[in-house]
């Protein structure tokens, strides 16, 4: 009571002249009542001016729902070790609102007691010092009583209040102690921090726990939608994991699958307990499976657990059905049509029929057979019918015959398994047909083909299933082949260069592209559309061909087609600044008789070997030159001047 007079003498003291003898009251209380003489505290009232209430209270109550469900078993705990009456046990947030109040009508009943009703702002700068408001100042835990108060109407209780901090230590809200002064004991304030204590660490752990759940959440997620099937064993073989994926695949539950040994589960053994056995894993292998649903195709990783002393606690097995892998390699190839009968140019009698055949085709399930002369656009035609068939969402797997290798052929279009030949790489390599599965393969110079390679694809075509090059087993396929040729295939049948059974299979139904000499009215359309092709390619202002030029280029009989038109208007687009494209950026070669009449009697077989001869003969026996003018590589021109027994 001592201490209480000399503060009270003190608080007189400053009310009346604005003072505070040193030493006569907490730095802690006197730093509040100067802090509350500045802010314009009314020292007779007290009462805090700020309340909300209705929605703006619910809305408060809501934000602190967590806050008020931790904190409540505890404020209701220590407010039944109060022995005696007149206590009041009250929770503020950081803001300084009341959110909850447990205690006697005495002190809660603003008539009665304080104004401790939730909704209620209990700072400085409103109730002036308190115990709840110097915490809210960041004092720490601290207990004020009787003239401590810097309002008279608080002067009669005392209050003991503790902060509640979050793991990172901001200021979640104030615990605090009411009661008259005369009841308080010293002991309230430890009772209060423990109490505060209490709610925060259970406030960090509930966090903690709601961060694992949110991170095993996350994590869930990921793995359940991954496209991998993945499958975690024990050392002992029992599943403890399987994602939604990997279920399906192995054909079985995941829900029922927890706690039960894997190979009673599946219909087959898993290869995957060899790990287990051996402690050896793999990374990217190939595996194939016979079960009872048949054969899978597995690309599959390994990867054994092991603890810190090497022990062996289980494996984490994760695998992709190769069609999967099929579908990946195909968009990340570029395996994919890019042409529909909308881009291709030809308004010509001849081209029109080209194209009426073509729409046929792609309404059809048959093989097509594509002729022409080289340059005519016979991949242009391919791709059109795979967009426009049933099939067009499948892959486009292009290939050319006549630019593999002869001893390549074959591992080329149907794979080869791993050590199949020197120099195989390891693991083995899918062929173009299993990357065509589902599509479409364009096999281009169908012609080139060797008749060991012709028997092995007529064996393809007939059986649908392929055999890897030193493998065993049979991959069944669904490809539709689209082949082309610039030969005449009839004579090379005739001649015993090409298989009769295998072009009866292949020519189901046959498109012919007629050569562009054969449709001049479609060479000023394809000249414009090129043009200006070209011109935004090279961010320039739009050219046109001058009558002179245009008079050249119709009279031309363009031995190399639509693609020697095509270099022919692109070189004349770089080498000209004029807006107008004249004769001098034409090729010297392209004379007004440059080709021979007499083209129509000749066989198709007969006209290349005129045409090629011709080409060298403009060349000088310039074969990079000449194989560019033409369309085609350069071992294909060499194989065609051995062919046709042309001199150089």
């Amino acid at each position: 009571m001592a201490v209480d007079e000399q503060v009270r003498h003190a608080w007189e003291h400053f009310i009346a002249h604005r003072e505070i003898d040193p030493g006569s009251v907490r730095a802690a209380i006197a730093h509040s009542w100067l802090r509350c003489q500045r802010q314009g505290v009314d020292y007779r009232s007290g009462g805090s001016s700020v309340i909300v209430t209705g929605k703006e209270l619910e809305a408060l109550l809501l934000c602190n729902t967590s806050l008020i469900e931790a904190a409540r078993p505890f404020m209701r705990n220590l407010y039944d070790l109060m022995t005696d009456e007149g206590f009041a046990v009250i929770l503020v947030d950081g803001d300084g609102f009341v959110i909850e109040v447990i205690g006697d009508e005495e002190v809660t009943e603003p008539k009665k007691g304080i104004q401790y009703v939730n909704g209620v702002k209990w700072t400085e700068d409103l109730v002036g010092t308190t115990a709840i408001s110097l915490v809210l100042q960041g004092s720490g835990p601290i207990q004020v009583a009787g003239y401590e108060h810097y309002c008279h109407k608080h002067q009669e209780w005392a209050c003991s209040a503790a902060p509640i901090t979050g793991v990172d230590g901001a200021l979640l809200g104030v615990l605090s102690v009411t009661g008259r002064k005369e009841f308080v004991h010293c002991h309230t304030l430890g009772m209060v921090v423990s109490a505060a204590a209490a709610i925060s660490n259970y406030l960090a752990v509930q966090k903690a726990q709601q961060d694992l759940e949110q991170t095993a959440h996350i994590h869930s997620t990921v793995v359940n939608s991954i496209s991998d099937g993945l499958l975690m064993l024990d050392n002992k073989g029992i599943v403890t994991f399987v994602n939604p994926t990997g279920a399906r695949i192995l054909n079985f539950d995941a829900a029922e699958a927890l706690g039960k040994h894997i190979s009673t589960l599946c219909d087959f053994r898993p290869v995957v307990l060899k790990v287990l056995e051996t402690g050896q894993g793999y990374t990217d292998t190939e595996f194939f499976i016979e079960t009872k649903r048949g054969l899978l195709h597995f690309v599959k990783t390994a990867i054994p657990l092991k603890n810190s002393r090497g022990e062996l606690e289980g494996v984490i097995d994760i695998f992709r059905e190769i069609k999967k892998i099929r579908q990946l390699v195909t968009k990340m190839v570029g395996a994919t049509a890019q042409f529909s009968f909308e881009d291709i140019i030809g308004n010509s009698p001849p081209m029109q029929e080209c194209l009426r055949l073509a729409k046929i085709a792609a309404n059809s399930t048959a093989n097509v057979l594509v002729q022409g002369e080289s340059g005519t656009g016979k991949e242009l035609i391919a791709q059109a019918v795979h967009n426009a068939s049933l099939r067009s969402e499948g892959p486009f797997v292009a290939i050319n015959c006549g630019a593999i290798p002869r001893n390549l052929v074959e591992s080329e279009l149907f794979g080869y398994d791993d050590g199949a030949f020197t120099g195989a790489k390891q693991g083995g390599r899918p062929g173009k047909f299993e990357l065509a599965h589902g599509g479409s393969i364009f096999l281009d110079e169908i012609g080139e083909m060797p008749l060991d390679i012709q028997v092995k694809l007529l064996r393809v075509l007939q059986e649908k299933r392929i055999t890897r090059v030193g493998g065993q087993r049979y991959f069944d396929i669904d490809v539709r082949i689209i082949a082309a040729t610039n030969r005449d295939v009839a004579c090379e049948v005739r001649e015993g260069n090409f298989r009769h059974d295998l072009y009866y299979r292949l020519n189901v139904l046959p498109i012919y592209i007629p050569p562009l000499r054969e449709r001049q009215e479609d060479i000023p359309p394809l000249i414009e559309y090129l043009l200006h092709k070209m011109c935004r390619q090279l961010d320039v202002e739009d050219k046109r061909f001058g009558p002179d030029a245009m008079s050249r280029i119709m009279a031309y009989e363009w031995p190399g087609n639509v693609r020697e038109l095509e270099n022919v208007v692109e070189r004349a687009v770089n080498i000209c600044e004029d807006d107008e494209i004249g004769v001098e950026y034409l090729p010297r070669t392209m004379g007004e008789k440059s080709v021979s009449p007499g083209w129509g009697q000749l066989s198709l077989r007969d006209a290349e070997k005129k045409i090629i001869k011709e080409t060298l003969d403009q060349t000088r026996g310039n074969i990079s030159h000449a194989a560019k003018l033409l369309g085609i590589g350069r071992n294909t021109l060499y194989s065609k001047i051995k062919e046709y027994a042309i001199a150089l």
